[in-house]
């Protein structure tokens, strides 16, 4: 098979498989691409299929390593689920046929593939979910709340205070169990 029937044939194979990998469109959906996430998919695609067709002696080592690498690099993922075995275990199964010259039977083992939906495409919308990343903390003055502090006590008529004039910190009475001291987020006016 001619290089250039190879790489169209095979792209087709690498387009289909990758719109399957869950890991890839979380990572994208995420942001972990950041904002041109999808465009990096789509170039994923153009090197997977340039890389495996174009060197001689690709495995599916070789490929997961690339796999793994490009995950890491550009979309700061580490796919802990083997899924990057499974996904180049595929590809190199499917290039080997397609180098044997059984295009039709790959192309008959994607049609019993379940439909998907192929997300991986030029102008294609992606509802980018929002990460609960709680360990980093914006800079932001807008981002910023102020805390609203509540002093809990047992005792039911007696009257706390602030410790200085002026304070913005309400100490409200609640009869909750005490050694528990709620804290709630109160945006600035």
């Amino acid at each position: 098979m001619a290089n250039q029937a190879l790489q169209q044939e095979f792209r087709v194979v690498v387009e289909n498989v990758l719109n399957r990998w869950t890991a890839l469109r979380l990572a994208v959906e995420h942001g972990m691409g950041g904002p041109l996430g999808l465009n990096t998919a789509i170039e994923l695609i153009d090197y997977v299929t340039s890389y495996c067709t174009e060197n001689k002696h690709v495995d599916s080592i070789d490929l997961r390593e690339v796999l793994e690498e490009i995950m890491d690099q550009e979309f700061e993922t580490i796919c802990e689920d083997d899924s990057t075995h499974e996904i180049s275990n595929i590809l190199i199964k499917y290039l080997l046929k397609l180098k044997e010259g059984k295009s039709e039977e790959v192309h008959a083992e994607l049609n019993l593939m379940p439909s998907c939906e192929k997300w991986i495409i030029s102008g294609a919308k992606i509802k980018y979910k929002p990460m609960d990343d709680s360990s980093e903390s914006g800079n932001d003055e807008a981002d910023q709340e102020d805390m609203e502090v509540e002093q809990i006590s047992t005792m039911a008529n007696s009257q706390a205070t602030p410790s200085t004039e002026g304070s913005s910190t309400n100490f409200v009475e609640e009869n909750i169990d005490p050694g528990w001291t709620p804290v709630r987020g109160r945006r600035r006016r």
